[in-house]
């Protein structure tokens, strides 16, 4: 079959690769470079523990807390507030415990299988170099948030991970040269990172290209049926017919299901990233201080400080407050950074029930979906392309693709 993949992130370059495995002819089609937005600014975690979604049963109780809290990761902009609104309600409607416990367990199926998704492709394409499998660890500043956190240790577990805990003197033992500023922390034990998440991007598209994929870097304006049944895709350079269509857009993806009839309630997460050179190789490991929602991951070029969520506009515009507020919490546990030699922000693709939108169109048996991995896209970029790959190929996957479909929003 001729297919294309809409969308070259990690999710879209992961689907392109499994589908090449499978025998297709795939062209991967993206307006900008592979690899170079969500998922070139990402703390680079392979987060095989993170099956608890950020709207987790505590989240509605915090959420005034979070809004209005100096040190809170969570910004929103007043200025986009009526758009946002309707999607935040259906966020926080879905701290429900049973809505909670249903993400968890899907999200557990999913990430339980992480490793089944990377482990040939890395392989394949050399990516090691580029991969550390330093275990990650979190640390918490206060006992509250703390025990509060502990809670979910045994689910966590449930992907695979053991979790070992923390003291304070553990945490200096395993990282001498950090401010040690946390009451205790966890060392989540089978999760790894990426040192150069770009690099293992160009890797597995030198993979996809050699195995015979195409890459064209054009817009995709438009998807439309044939008579025949296949898919007539609209670029800006021109038009090419498809026997089968993924789409792997992130944020953009809902500007291609108008074209299909299909409605995704999906919102950018606006997520940032600074990078501080003269601390490169200061931690071995990503490490997250909990309460401000921050990682410090040790990369190729330098120590990469990033996460928050930010609602705010689709655009590159940096929110300074933003900025200053990683700068801060930088400073607390590197007291020796400069300012940051580079900042960045990206947008993550985000749905209300943090699951994301797997498999088959309802509207279109020929098109197929692979978008909205919220803040673990990057964890899940494999395994959810592995799926897509087996259901376009052989109508029958590993794992059941339902809880993720499409139908499942009532719009």
């Amino acid at each position: 079959m001729k297919i294309a993949v809409i969308g070259a992130g990690i999710v879209g370059i992961s689907s392109a690769n499994w589908l090449k495995k499978y025998g297709q002819d795939v062209t991967l089609y993206d307006m900008n470079d592979p690899g170079s937005q969500a998922s070139y600014g990402n703390a680079g975690t392979y987060a095989k523990y993170a099956n608890i979604p950020t709207n987790s049963s505590s989240y509605f109780y915090l959420f005034p807390y979070l809004l209005l809290n100096k040190n809170s990761p969570l910004f929103i902009s007043l200025k986009r507030l009526n758009e946002t609104f309707p999607w935040i309600i259906k966020y926080l409607s879905n701290c429900r415990n049973e809505k909670v416990n249903h993400t968890v367990q899907h999200l557990t199926t999913l990430l339980s299988h992480m490793d089944d998704g990377y482990e040939d492709l890395f392989n394949e394409a050399n990516a090691e170099d580029y991969i550390s499998r330093e275990s990650i660890m979190y640390g918490w500043s206060t006992k509250l948030f703390f025990n509060a956190a502990k809670q979910d240790f045994p689910k966590r577990e449930e992907t695979g991970v053991k979790i070992t805990t923390l003291s304070r003197d553990d945490i200096s033992d395993l990282e001498p040269n950090i401010n040690n500023i946390f009451y205790k922390g966890a060392l989540f034990e089978g999760s790894y990172f990426a040192k150069s998440p770009i690099k293992v991007s160009e890797a597995l598209m030198k993979l996809f290209i050699k195995k015979g994929g195409k890459f064209k870097k054009e817009k995709v304006i438009s998807i439309k049926k044939t008579e025949t049944n296949q898919i007539n895709i609209k670029t800006n350079s021109g038009e090419t017919l498809h026997d089968r269509v993924v789409i792997t857009s992130g944020v953009w993806s809902n500007d291609l299901l108008k074209h299909i009839g299909d409605k995704v309630p999906l919102e950018a997460e606006r997520g940032y990233h600074l990078v501080n050179p003269e601390l490169k190789n200061i931690v071995k490991r990503p490490i997250s201080w909990q309460e401000r929602g921050t990682y410090f991951t040790p990369m190729s070029d330098g120590l990469r400080t990033g996460g928050i969520v930010e609602f705010g506009a689709l655009n590159e515009t940096k929110n300074e407050k933003v900025l200053n507020f990683l700068n801060r919490a930088l400073k607390e546990v590197f007291p020796s950074a400069d300012l940051p030699q580079k900042t960045w922000v990206g947008f993550r693709p985000s749905v209300p029930d943090s699951l994301p939108v797997i498999g088959q169109s309802p509207k279109n048996p020929y098109i197929y979906y692979n978008f909205g991995h919220q803040h673990i896209g990057w964890s899940l970029g494999g395994i959810s392309g592995k799926l897509v790959a087996q259901q376009i190929c052989a109508n029958n996957t590993d794992l059941d693709l339902s809880p993720y479909s499409v139908k499942r929003f009532k719009l």
